[in-house]
């Protein structure tokens, strides 16, 4: 098992790199824009809290996402959330709640959470790679560490394809 969380650690690490060499240089313009109507995207409420777009009914198809709300999601949900769970054993929904307002902010509260998940896939028991992960993840209460680690790479690489395209896209229609 040690050689697959190896191998895993590695392709994030890829992974990584190359997401972060893609935000060099977003500026806050970029990092807001909302390319259609509707977007989903970060906004300042009337109380001064800064939250994510969400409705929990899934529309179809479904919305558009800024840069902003890819990067906040994949750090504080995706890569601060299990991290929480990895590192700590405390629920894997409670992630990072920060949202970032501005480009520089969100690429360190970024490499922040991301640099947290590695620790927690580097320091994860071994002999805990291949059990079931708990009740606390419902239907994939049976899944293991590993698929867990699998999902996230997933959700990671997804996301940071997306945060890519969206880089190309701007800078070629502004």
């Amino acid at each position: 098992m040690s050689e697959t969380r190896d191998s895993l650690i590695g392709v994030f690490d890829f992974a990584w790199d190359r997401l972060e060499s893609r935000l060099q240089g977003l500026s806050d313009a970029e990092y807001l824009w909302e390319p259609v109507a509707d977007c989903w995207s970060i906004r300042e409420s009337d109380s001064g809290v800064w939250t994510l777009d969400i409705e929990r009914e899934s529309s179809s198809p479904p919305p558009l996402t800024t840069i902003a709300w890819r990067t906040c999601h994949l750090s504080g949900h995706v890569l601060g959330g299990f991290a929480n769970w990895l590192c700590d054993g405390g629920s894997p929904f409670e992630g990072d709640n920060e949202i970032p307002t501005h480009a520089v902010t969100a690429r360190s509260c970024l490499e922040r959470n991301y640099q947290r998940w590695r620790r927690g896939m580097v320091s994860f028991p071994e002999e805990r790679l291949g059990l079931p992960i708990g009740p606390e993840f419902g239907s994939f209460a049976e899944d293991s560490a590993v698929d867990l680690m699998l999902h996230v790479l997933d959700e990671f690489i997804h996301h940071a394809a997306e945060i890519a395209l969206l880089r190309d896209l701007y800078h070629r229609l502004s």
